[in-house]
């Protein structure tokens, strides 16, 4: 089945959707949120995937 360019647009807009959700739910869980440096390694592990939420090493806490 080919999708059409609406299609295509609102699969692409969907998944930067859910990791946008995924983000924010790692960086206001309760027992474990994220950190800084959780978020540096992450970058460092993947940047094509979590290099866009690089804005927020100035707003994370830190480990210690």
């Amino acid at each position: 089945m080919t999708l059409t360019q609406l299609q295509r647009y609102e699969l692409a807009r969907r998944k930067l959707a859910d990791g946008n959700i995924a983000f924010m739910e790692m960086v206001t869980h309760k027992t474990n949120p994220m950190t800084r440096e959780d978020l540096t390694a992450l970058i460092k592990l993947r940047p094509e995937r979590y290099s866009r939420f690089s804005g927020w090493l100035d707003v994370l806490p830190s480990r210690n």
